[in-house]
């Protein structure tokens, strides 16, 4: 008996992203990331934080609880309120963002579209584990789990880990497609 294949058209997340990916979608989405990274975080996320514990590539248990108890209780509480808030919206907006970026770069390609198109969910999923252990972490100290400071910075650095393959895959796909018009035009000249 020969094994399924799963193709985009059986994977209904694929044919979701295939029927929003428009330019002007990308476009909007583009538009928010833009309002998460010049805006909001700037006036409403991280004040009085050097270096928040998810902008780090990994750490041990004494380094996330001494960063914790650095901040003080203001800060922790912000910290917290913006990690259940603003750092859930933010990467859907990202995710969202770079799997429509990516159909429109493999637009009628088959084989590994679907896939490639998911990659950025699994950040997502990276990012919101990592936020859930962020703000236990917060709202339980001064009391510390080690276990979870610990799996709080693998979800950290599976996160940018993922992060940094989608960037690179969506840029060198993207170059990739700059390249193809550029030939085209100076065949068509």
């Amino acid at each position: 008996m020969p094994a399924m294949e799963l193709t985009d058209s059986q994977f209904r997340p694929c044919r979701w992203i295939k029927r929003i990916s428009r330019p002007v979608v990308l476009i909007g989405l583009i538009a928010l990331y833009l309002l998460f990274v010049l805006l909001l975080f700037p006036v409403l996320g991280g004040e009085g934080m050097a270096a928040p514990l998810d902008l780090m590539f990994s750490y041990s248990p004494e380094q996330a609880y001494a960063k914790i108890e650095s901040y003080g209780p203001e800060v922790r509480h912000s910290y917290a309120i913006s990690a259940m808030t603003l750092d859930v919206a933010y990467p859907l907006t990202y995710s969202l963002m770079f799997s429509v970026w990516l159909s429109l770069l493999l637009k009628g390609r088959i084989g590994l579209a679907c896939v490639l198109c998911m990659l950025p969910f699994v950040v997502l999923v990276f990012d919101l584990l990592e936020n859930a252990g962020i703000v236990i972490m917060l709202l339980l100290f001064p009391e510390q789990l080690e276990i979870l400071a610990i799996a709080t910075s693998l979800a950290t650095s599976l996160k940018w880990i993922f992060a940094v393959t989608v960037i690179f895959l969506t840029l060198a796909l993207s170059l990739n497609m700059l390249f193809r018009i550029i030939q085209n035009q100076w065949k068509a000249n």
